[in-house]
């Protein structure tokens, strides 16, 4: 038809001529056959020959991504891979179709690859293989951020481009301008359209950076248009590169967008500022989001630069979203781990103050660090909430729910208001014995409050377990105090000051050689807390390790079957936090009769029950709500048993079965490890 193709004009205008109500989208059928290779390369010359060759002799290909030699070495030194020191850059190229037509195209591009020099391609059509392979890509932009903590990928010129046929001239081209200024510029992108995201990491706290930054940006702009180019292939200009759209289009060009835009938004409503349409930016290469840091560096609140270097190694990407068993329940952004870093952030520069809603927001979290093992950067949040609750706590803003805690701690050795003496009370008959000369046992056998106070089976269980298998051991009794991992939790640095330096004090002057304990909080505590704020170097297991122990030495002698289909709970804390995975899985498959069955999430992805960083105490009902998915997922897998490895889970757990039990009329049973051994030996 005649008339204005207004339909490309919309769509390239980037929101400044209206704004879109409807969409239509046409979805394709699944292909038939997919394969991938990762092709390797000595350099990127033979790359862009290889692709080259390929595009223009009429191969369609589905994705087709290059990694140069800096993204190269970024995702071998925090991925890990295994790729050769000769591999220069690497081809990820896939193909789809009917099978036939698909493995005649294997073997041309096979072919063309070998004749370009190619170190080897390897082609698989299994999907796990291949989502594996494709890791390396799609984790390398936040692998940016793990290469120097505190630095980050800044994306400022980060989606030229060129013809294919000047691909390795580019990134060669970029890797000289990285190696002049001395910063290093990862290039990677979607070859197969000459899309090349070429990316800069920094430091945006240091002001010299961002001097560089801004001269590498305009050698950049200069080289896109010097190779026949354009400045944006796919994520736009926007506000980044408006000031610099004259140098692809001409002053003509511009003039007519100015003149469509007048004439469709006289009042200049949609999007100001973009496309350099009403010339108002400048020059966009600056630290706005950073000024605070840059420029009022004594109103900056500091966590300490652990914690702030974590805050600035998060690049925004929303992955955590998907972990997060709060923003699950919630949908609130505030609640989520890019919602916390953000607020953080801002606490830190000053941009907000303490209040009660910043506490609800940090308070409503179980710091299970899901949102870690989502998170393709690696981002410690949980460091980041429990300074930001510290913050909070100095500030006067700790919530009420927590003050009697914490009054108790200090003046009861534990967080539940009870005397010591009731300390002991499911303690089995005997137990004196082993609390009279605690200097003399090879082990001391700490049993943490929850499973001493609030639990009628733990400890029983695993002093029968000890007894059993002959283990020289010791408890504290009436003497024992709360490690104080609550106290740590909630932010509140004093109250768990007093709690390590009375038993360290303790430990020392008994001359504890070795800790048990069967509480995973308590675990977390000995193990990695107390060594990071003091001297304390007493070595500690977990229960399940210790377990695991006695039974690969041959000291555990069953007598008894389990015959349940059992599913094990990871604990956040021993599990996410310490990367203790198999140790309890070992010791459930070897006890006669038993059946271990997995949840889909386990592991480094096992969701969290709602029991743990403060969040049962904070918010009882959207604790209660977690454990009760947890528990459902489990009844719809036929699990009899659910087992877990630390006190707190399975307190919750045994609510979240009551509630999901009645509402099924289902049952199902929740035990920690040391009764299940214990039914048994």
């Amino acid at each position: 038809s005649s008339g204005f193709d207004l339909t490309h004009l919309f769509i390239g205008s980037e929101g400044t001529l209206g704004v879109v109500t409807e969409v239509t989208v046409r979805i394709l059928p699944m292909p038939e056959y997919v394969a991938f290779t990762a092709a390797q390369f000595r350099n990127l010359k033979d790359a862009g020959d290889t692709v080259t060759e390929i595009l223009t002799g009429g191969i369609l290909l589905s994705k087709c991504e290059v990694l140069d030699s800096v993204s190269l070495g970024v995702v071998k030194e925090v991925m890990g891979l295994d790729i050769p020191e000769e591999v220069g850059c690497m081809l990820f190229i896939q193909v789809d179709g009917h099978k036939a037509v698909v493995q005649d195209q294997i073997k041309q591009i096979s072919k063309i690859a070998e004749e370009h020099n190619a170190l080897g391609l390897q082609w698989t059509d299994d999907p796990q293989e291949m989502t594996k392979i494709w890791e390396a890509r799609g984790g390398l932009v936040a692998s940016l951020s793990k290469v120097v903590r505190g630095e980050r990928l800044i994306p400022i010129v980060e989606d030229s481009g060129v013809p294919i046929t000047r691909i390795p001239a580019m990134i060669k081209a970029v890797q000289e301008i990285g190696e002049e200024y001395d910063f290093p510029i990862a290039s990677f992108g979607h070859v197969g359209d000459g899309n090349i995201h070429p990316v800069l990491v920094m430091d945006p706290r240091k002001k010299e950076h961002w001097d560089k930054a801004r001269k590498i940006t305009s050698n950049l702009l200069d080289l896109t248009i010097e190779l026949g180019g354009t400045l944006t292939a796919e994520h736009g200009t926007g506000m980044a590169k408006s000031p610099f759209i004259g140098r692809e289009i001409g002053e003509v060009g511009i003039e007519v967008m100015r003149a469509v835009k007048k004439a469709l938004d006289p009042n200049n409503i949609l999007n100001p500022g973009k496309m350099g349409l009403d010339d108002v930016v400048k020059d966009i290469y600056d630290y706005f989001a950073f000024t605070d840091l840059l420029e009022r560096p004594d109103g900056v609140k500091t966590y300490g630069t652990p914690i702030d270097n974590e805050v600035m190694a998060c690049i925004q990407c929303g992955f955590c979203r998907l972990g997060c068993p709060i923003f699950a329940e919630t949908a609130l952004e505030s609640r989520n781990a890019r919602g916390h870093v953000i607020l953080a952030y801002n606490l830190m520069t000053g941009a907000i103050e303490p209040s009660e809603e910043l506490a609800a927001s940090f308070y409503q979290c179980t710091t299970c660090l899901n949102c870690k093992a989502t998170c393709p950067a690696g981002v410690v949040v949980s460091d980041i909430v429990e300074g930001a609750r510290r913050r909070l706590v100095k500030e006067g803003y700790l919530p009420g729910v927590f003050a009697p805690m914490l009054e108790s701690l200090k003046t009861q050795g534990n967080p539940f208001d009870e005397p010591p003496a009731n300390r002991t009370e499911i303690y089995p008959a005997g137990f004196e014995e082993r609390a009279v000369s605690p200097e003399k046992a090879d082990v001391l056998l700490y049993l943490g409050c929850v499973g001493s106070y609030q639990d009628l089976y733990i400890v029983p269980s695993m002093m029968e377990l000890m007894d059993k298998a002959g283990v020289n051991y010791a408890v504290l009794g009436d003497k024992e105090y709360c490690c104080g991992y609550v106290a740590y939790l909630i932010g509140s640095e004093d109250v768990f000051g007093g709690c390590l330096e009375k038993n360290r004090a303790m430990f020392s002057e008994m001359g504890v050689k070795q800790i048990v304990t069967t509480c995973a909080g308590c675990y977390k505590t000995f193990h990695e807390l107390y060594p990071k704020h003091s001297d304390f170097d007493v070595p500690v297991l977990h229960a399940v390790q210790f377990m695991e122990q006695l039974i690969s030495e041959g000291k555990v002698q069953f007598t008894g079957e389990f015959p349940r289909k059992v599913i094990y709970h990871d604990p956040c804390d021993i599990g996410r936090h310490l990367g203790i995975y198999e140790p309890p899985r070992n010791v459930l498959k070897s006890i006669p009769g038993l059946e271990l069955v997995e949840f889909p999430q386990n592991r480094l992805l096992a969701k969290c029950c709602g029991g743990g960083g403060g969040m049962k105490a904070y918010d009882n009902d959207l604790s209660l709500k977690l454990a009760a998915n947890r528990v459902a997922q489990a009844m719809d897998l036929g699990a009899e048993v659910i087992v877990s490895a630390c006190p707190s889970c399975k307190s919750n757990l045994r609510l979240g079965a009551a509630k999901v039990g009645k509402e099924r009329r289902q049952r199902i049973k929740v035990m920690d490890i040391t009764e299940v051994l214990a039914a048994v030996v």
